[in-house]
């Protein structure tokens, strides 16, 4: 935190809470998070949306979205295994690492205690998982990613573990056209 935002914050805690300072508050607030002096979420992990890229079609990506996790519900349900609730708020923390690879960052679980952490923010849980994939050049990236996860002994322990109820998925495409898909698991408590 810089030496401004300590000022600020130590200014918005001893000023007494009169309307007027409530809305000074509310503003240098707001004023610390558009400006970055909060710093990121759990090192390196900032909540807020990515946004989508010039070359990324929201559709497109819906719709692997969707393909992924009917497939993956669909083998759940092949097992007896109860299918897999699709969270907004878990997918926007899939969406925020597809996104950092799709723009270079590397195709690792790289930052998953973080975006575990993300998610005990509004969910609190047992326990998480992370299946990650990427491809390019194929006419199903969906199917591509749930063969890879399924032929992958632990991504498939994962996708079939009968404890999980919720997931995020998400998926986001490179300027080179490859696409990234993250896929988490959750046990709430």
């Amino acid at each position: 935190m810089s030496m401004a935002c300590a000022r600020i914050s130590a200014w918005i805690i001893s000023t007494s809470m009169t309307l007027k300072s409530i809305s000074v508050s509310l503003l240098c607030s707001l004023l610390l998070w558009a400006d970055g002096c909060a710093g990121p979420v759990g090192g390196g992990l900032r909540m807020t949306d990515p946004v989508l890229q010039p070359h990324e079609d929201a559709a497109e990506l819906e719709q692997l979205v969707r393909q992924a996790h009917d497939r993956v519900n669909a083998h759940r349900a092949s097992l007896g295994v109860t299918q897999l609730r699709l969270d907004a708020r878990i997918s926007r923390v899939a969406r925020r690492h597809s996104a950092r690879m799709a723009q270079g960052a590397a195709f690792s679980h790289q930052g998953f205690k973080q975006r575990a952490t993300a998610i005990g923010r509004f969910m609190p849980y047992r326990t998480v998982a992370e299946n990650l994939a990427y491809n390019y050049g194929n006419a199903d990236p969906a199917a591509r990613a749930f063969n890879s996860w399924l032929n992958s002994p632990k991504h498939r322990q994962a996708m079939e573990d009968l404890h999980f109820t919720h997931t995020g998925l998400a998926v986001a495409k490179s300027p080179s056209g490859r696409f990234y898909f993250t896929q988490l698991f959750v046990l709430p408590r």
